[in-house]
């Protein structure tokens, strides 16, 4: 990925190695969505969530150290940018449903993302500290991966099914378009400031 800055001497390239969630085996939903579905945030969601998914059995197969440190660190930002994500686009339009289980969903997801943040900052620290060797990290690694599964399976067997009701395919393709581009920005942004 290349972004262009000026300096006030010309513009210069900056390129910048782009995590799993942005490569090109994983593209946007608009650009290569299941077959016979619309693009919408549904779709997208589950598409993120079927990547972490992949990549912790990645980490959980790999010997590598330098293939579970990679592994780890795309997780670990993946996740953060997901949930965050979620919390811009996806939240706010279920609490304005109207629906009080709309707000229900919302009140019980954002204290998984508390869990899930709270555990990304602890294995930020391990990370860096003790490392992925260590089995202080793998504890919380796999803690973290075992309560952000269970928080995807909610969304997609429960809530998923509670927006399709709720919200007609117009507003889930708008609310998909959203969330892409804002993940596509976050993802950026994380990569650009790597590279500092």
């Amino acid at each position: 990925m290349s972004e262009y800055l000026n300096d006030g001497n010309g513009i210069e390239e900056v390129t910048a190695e782009v995590p799993a969630l942005v490569n090109p085996q994983h593209k946007s939903i608009f650009e290569s969505g299941p077959k016979g579905q619309p693009p919408n945030i549904l779709n997208s969601l589950k598409r993120d969530h079927d990547v972490f998914k992949t990549l912790y059995q990645e980490y959980n197969t790999t010997k590598s150290k330098s293939d579970r440190e990679r592994i780890a660190k795309e997780i670990m930002k993946g996740v953060d940018i997901h949930d965050k994500i979620e919390e811009l686009v996806f939240y706010p339009a279920l609490r304005d449903c109207g629906m009080e289980m709309g707000n229900n969903y919302v009140k019980q997801s954002l204290l998984d993302h508390e869990n899930v943040r709270s555990s990304v900052y602890e294995l930020n620290i391990l990370f860096q500290d003790e490392g992925v060797e260590s089995q202080m990290f793998n504890n919380f690694f796999n803690k973290m991966m075992t309560d952000f599964i269970a928080h995807a399976e909610l969304e997609e067997h429960e809530v998923f099914k509670f927006c399709q009701k709720v919200f007609d395919d117009k507003k889930l393709a708008e609310l998909g378009k959203e969330l892409d581009e804002m993940q596509f920005t976050f993802q950026t942004t994380y990569c650009m400031n790597e590279n500092i």
